[in-house]
């Protein structure tokens, strides 16, 4: 309901009737239930008040008769004097105590031989008062009633009167303003005399409840107003007022709920009043504010149908009249014409968008094919560019391995023919160290040869000398054997040395060949070597040359890639475009113009 502006209006209108039914409610209510209130405190004060006065001119009827007994003391027999008084105003005893200690009583039967009446409380506290006196309630022991006595001094005598109370307490008793309102009696020492609970008689009034004090019920009295208190677990309003001439205080409860039960009616009865009435409003309202919103109904049905049909921009609302809604119909109207205006405008540049973005998707087609075609032929050009690298920078290693082979071998055949040399020399060493060794050879042979001879001659000394040179002898032909034995060996030397001179010579003479040819191979190592640089060097230039080509044909590929993916981008952009320009032909189409 409150989701629509008719539900929103009915209801704001509806809570104005109700908050303000409620208002003058609250108002009536606070305004009748101080009134209320204050009339109630005034009556039951007047109530309290008029129940006191007839509590206290009972007790000063009571008190005028005993009073008028005064003339009665001074008879020899005021007997009948007294019965007619004790008759008239209803005592149980009408009785006068003498100072002489006697006593005369409207009872027939006498008192006891030993009482003496001026030691009772009855005569001795008018006689210090000076004047007229009620007692104390107390319990009469007889029938189990409240009594009490009215005294008033005489010359030589005390006039007194017992009279019972159960007629005040009747009275008191019998005062309830509502069912559940009682009120209760307590004499000036404040003992309770009179209340709706017999057991609570002659207790003290603070057992009744909490707060409850003779004192306060005094200040209260004296107030005149009235005190909120909780009695018996119930809401109660306490009021007080004094019985004149007793000192004693009446007190009167009255049952708030029972007191303001009117006011509760009256509050409920208000609350039904204003719903009763909000319901009523809710039903004019209603029928009032839909046939005011019937022309903005109009408004809406238009716009549901531009907006959910087929979108008719040629509708018109009526806009006659000086009312909210005619100037919102105006508003639709004129909002209509421009939209109607600007629905053409874009209908004729989404047209020339469209066979605009026909013609570009139609060039970048014929472009993108064209930037294809380039940029497979750089693709197959930058390949074959990459063999050719390849295949120099190849060639240019091989001749920086070349060359590296070749200073390698020249290097070689350097070491080569120092190598030549030094066996040259040494073959040299070795034929002047052959011919040493042939003249050391000859020396040693011409010593074995003299070795020989002396070892011929000693054994034949040693044959000479016998028996005796026979040790001799043997030593001497050890001798010769090893002197024979190292001529044999200087021989085979001496021919071993003549074979090794003569090989020495021939080492010589092919190592100093060698070396000869040795320098001929370095010189010709050396040019291998130059030459090889020279190819190296060259090989160097042209792969750099060619890196640099490949390079600048690899630019010009990836150029070209991009030339091919922009121009791709331009043909989707250019065919989205043309189907954005058809799609806002389509929608504007279905608007009527």
């Amino acid at each position: 309901m409150f989701s629509t502006l008719r539900g929103r209006l009915i209801g704001l209108c509806v809570a104005v009737v109700v908050l303000a039914m409620l208002a003058v409610a609250a108002a009536n209510y606070a305004s009748t239930r101080n009134r209320t209130l204050e009339t109630m405190n005034v009556q039951t004060r007047q109530l309290a008040a008029s129940q006191a006065a007839a509590i206290g001119d009972w007790v000063a009827a009571r008190r005028s008769l005993v009073s008028s007994l005064r003339h009665a003391a001074p008879l020899a027999q005021p007997q009948p004097l007294l019965k007619a008084a004790a008759q008239a105003g209803g005592f149980d005893n009408v009785y006068i105590g003498y100072a002489d200690k006697r006593i005369a009583s409207s009872r027939d039967e006498p008192p006891p031989a030993d009482y003496d009446p001026t030691t009772r409380a009855w005569y001795r506290k008018p006689v210090e008062a000076g004047g007229p006196v009620i007692t104390p309630p107390y319990v009469d022991a007889g029938r189990g009633e409240l009594v009490v006595t009215f005294a008033e001094p005489a010359p030589q005598a005390v006039l007194a009167a017992d009279v019972s109370l159960a007629k005040v307490v009747a009275q008191v008793l019998a005062l309830h303003p509502t069912p559940g309102s009682y009120a209760f009696l307590i004499d000036r020492e404040g003992r309770v005399i009179a209340h709706p609970q017999k057991e609570r008689t002659m207790q003290m009034v603070d057992t009744l409840g909490a707060g409850l004090s003779h004192d306060g019920l005094a200040a209260l009295e004296s107030s005149g107003g009235n005190a909120a208190v909780t009695l018996n677990g119930r809401d109660c309003i306490l009021f007080a007022t004094a019985v004149p001439g007793t000192g004693w205080l009446l007190a009167l409860v009255l049952d708030r709920a029972e007191a303001t039960a009117g006011l509760s009616d009256m509050l409920l009865t208000s609350a039904m009043t204003a719903v009763v009435l909000g319901i009523a409003a809710a039903v004019v309202l209603s029928v009032l504010i839909a046939r005011e919103l019937r022309s903005l109904h109009l408004v809406r049905d238009a716009l549901s149908h531009i907006a959910d049909g087929d979108g008719d921009l040629t509708r018109r609302l009526d806009d006659g009249g000086p009312t909210e809604l005619a100037q919102i119909s105006r508003a639709f109207n004129r909002f209509a014409d421009q939209i109607s205006d600007v629905l053409r405008q874009i209908r004729l540049a989404s047209d020339m968008v469209r066979m605009a973005a026909a013609d570009i998707a139609g060039g970048n087609g014929d472009l993108s094919a064209r930037t294809e075609a380039q940029a497979s032929s750089l693709e197959q050009t930058v390949s074959a560019m990459q063999s050719l690298t390849n295949t120099v920078q190849g060639t240019a290693a091989n001749a920086r391995s070349a060359s590296e082979l070749a200073v390698s071998a020249s290097r070689a055949a350097s070491s080569g023919g120092l190598v030549v040399q030094n066996v040259v020399q040494t073959m040299d060493r070795i034929r002047d160290g052959s011919r040493r060794m042939a003249d050391i050879i000859g020396a040693i042979d011409a010593l074995a040869f003299q070795t020989n001879i002396l070892a011929l001659n000693a054994a034949v000394e040693a044959a000479r000398a016998g028996e005796q040179g026979r040790g001799f002898a043997v030593v001497a032909a050890e001798v010769r054997t090893l002197a024979q034995s190292s001529a044999a060996a200087a021989q085979e030397i001496r021919e071993l040395i003549a074979d090794a001179h003569q090989r020495a010579e021939t080492g010589s003479m092919l190592a100093g060949d060698a070396g000869q040819h040795m320098e001929r191979i370095v010189s010709s190592v050396h040019q291998v070597a130059g030459l090889i640089g020279a190819i190296s060097a060259a090989s160097q230039e042209q792969s750099a040359g060619i890196a640099e080509v490949n390079g600048a044909i690899g630019y010009m590929d990836e150029v070209t890639q991009q030339n091919a993916a922009l121009v791709e981008q331009a043909a989707s952009a250019a065919d989205s475009m043309k189907e954005q320009a058809v799609s806002l032909a389509s929608t504007v189409g279905r608007f009527t113009l």
